[in-house]
């Protein structure tokens, strides 16, 4: 077997499930049914559905080993990438295998009792809800519950192996910021500044690309426009990028700015002024604090700036600055995961979460944003966005 299409050895899978297993025990579940594409590659280690019409679904009992199930046309990619013993195709381009998911189950011995399911916080079935509708039909002394937290409590502590291609997802991404601002000229418009930033990382080996750009003050009330925009860089501009790309399916995410020509004494002061409350974010981070507590910090250090008609009250109460309405976000297989470090969440961190931490405020002078992303180690922390956090002129 070709080891090029694995993305971890198989240990790293059977750790996955056992960790699954320990978490069902303790939760009272007998199994968890994942259908949605990343969960399904989390645990089975091969490409979840890219189509609607051919669902993936993997299931994994608290006793006994996994089943997956999945469209013959994945069948020879999935032998390639997946450890799993038993691979289950079908053929029908009409909705999940219904027979064959049910008889899963019962030669799993899993006919009652508690099945974990994608139906709660921020997770999606990865089939039809009439499909959904129809396997508890067909399993009638099973109860369906939700598993989002059991989910969540597995995906959001990062392994070795995770963390490894979260960090090189970083220097991909810090090593383009680098090439693209030595490259990036005044009198370029923004389309053509994105270009040589997606392209760089590209080069640098990062997939599934993506760059928000601003270089105001004429947008600075949308936050930021989705796609570059023709407008050409001008001396007094901010160039403000927010990017990120996957490496072997694990994300990077931060931003950073440059200058176009010397910035203004009140630029300097604002960038200033979010950089530090920034840094002091992160340095709050370590095993054991709650992630509302940064957020208060921060809400407390724009105060005493006296910045707080830019950032609101709370996490968002500002018309331009702090839309998302939260400080920062996990990040993992996606880029934005649980927990969100926000005053409405009280999750605990954990050695082996990574979060971003991206305080904001936007006006006619720029885009202040510098967004890191943070590994929670077992005493402290550990910033994985490396590109450079000084205030760049071009």
């Amino acid at each position: 077997m070709d080891l090029e299409y694995r993305r971890f050895p198989k240990a790293e899978y059977e750790r996955r499930w056992e960790r699954a297993k320990k978490i069902m025990a303790t939760n009272g579940l007998d199994a968890l049914i994942v259908t949605e594409s990343n969960n399904f590659t989390y645990f089975s280690g091969a490409h979840g559905d890219f189509s609607y019409s051919r669902p993936t679904v993997f299931i994994l009992p608290r006793k006994g080993n996994p089943v997956s199930i999945i469209h013959d046309f994945f069948d020879p990619s999935h032998q390639r990438e997946s450890w799993l013993e038993d691979i289950r195709p079908y053929t029908s381009i009409f909705g999940a295998p219904i027979e064959m998911i049910k008889q899963a189950f019962s030669d799993l011995g899993i006919t009652t009792g508690l099945i974990g399911a994608e139906l709660g916080r921020e997770q999606r079935l990865g089939l039809p809800f009439n499909d959904f509708i129809k396997i508890t039909n067909e399993l009638p002394n099973a109860e369906f519950v939700d598993g989002s937290d059991e989910l969540w409590s597995l995906r959001m502590v990062k392994s070795p192996a995770e963390i490894s291609n979260m960090k090189k997802a970083c220097k991909i991404s810090s090593d383009a910021y680098c090439k693209a601002f030595g490259t990036i000229r005044e009198g370029m418009t923004e389309k053509e500044a994105t270009k040589i930033l997606y392209d760089a990382t590209v080069e640098g080996g990062g997939s599934s690309v993506w760059v928000l750009t601003n270089s105001g003050p004429y947008n600075y009330e949308s936050g930021f426009l989705p796609n570059p925009s023709n407008h050409t860089l001008e001396k007094g501009n901010l160039l403000w990028f927010d990017t990120g790309c996957n490496y072997k399916g694990y994300v990077s995410d931060f931003s950073r700015i440059a200058a176009i020509g010397e910035p203004s004494d009140e630029q300097k002061r604002l960038y200033d002024i979010v950089n530090t409350i920034t840094i002091k974010c992160v340095e709050m981070i370590r095993p054991g604090i709650i992630v509302s507590d940064i957020s208060r910090f921060c809400n407390i250090a724009f105060e005493k700036a006296g910045l707080s008609d830019l950032w609101g009250k709370g996490d968002c109460s500002s018309k331009n600055s702090n839309r998302a309405q939260r400080l920062g976000h996990g990040i993992g297989m996606v880029t934005t995961e649980p927990p969100h470090v926000a005053i409405y969440d009280d999750t605990e961190l954990k050695a082996g979460m990574v979060i971003n931490i991206e305080p904001t405020i936007a006006n006619q002078l720029g885009h202040f944003n510098m967004e890191s992303d943070v590994l929670v180690t077992e005493d402290g922390f550990e910033v994985l966005s490396l590109a450079t956090r000084d205030l760049l002129q071009i």
